[in-house]
């Protein structure tokens, strides 16, 4: 079982900010085959048939029904140097079809492949994605979570 501490960063954007990651559940794939294929260190992952574990290491009973791994998305720019969250979406995007062969077998084999996209939004903040970006998520059939945060 490998975990970190929960180190997302909350990047400045437009009217909101925003962190992103990649997450995937599956049935049984080992998280090493994604870190080493996709190019990412995960934040928490672990395989399946292996004990169920708190974050701070206690035994909770039981075993973990399937593998899981996930992300946060490398290049997320901060501070001045932060663009508009359906920019960003769109170059992640172009980055995981490159992995387009990988994400098709694991979605064969029963595994889940989502965006998970943490939000603090400023009051009546509105998010619009483009019908270029909806139809990358669906190409590649990602669906994708919001969370909303406080600042």
């Amino acid at each position: 079982m490998m975990t970190a501490s929960r180190v997302s960063q909350v990047v400045p954007g437009t009217a909101f900010s925003y962190a992103m990651s990649l997450r995937v559940r599956h049935p049984n794939v080992d998280p090493a085959e994604l870190t080493k294929a996709l190019h990412l260190e995960p934040l928490h992952c672990w395989c399946a048939g292996e004990p169920r574990r708190s974050a701070s290491g206690t035994a909770l009973g039981g075993e973990h029904r399937e593998s899981y791994w996930s992300a946060p998305l490398a290049g997320q720019p901060v501070g001045s140097e932060a663009f508009p969250l359906e920019l960003f979406l769109g170059q992640q995007l172009v980055q995981l079809n490159r992995h387009r062969e990988l994400l098709r077998r694991l979605q064969s084999e029963g595994g889940q492949i989502s965006l998970l996209i943490e939000m603090a939004c400023a009051e009546n903040t509105v998010l619009t994605l483009s019908t270029s970006v909806s139809r990358k998520l669906a190409d590649l059939n990602i669906e994708v979570e919001f969370q909303f945060v406080s600042e």
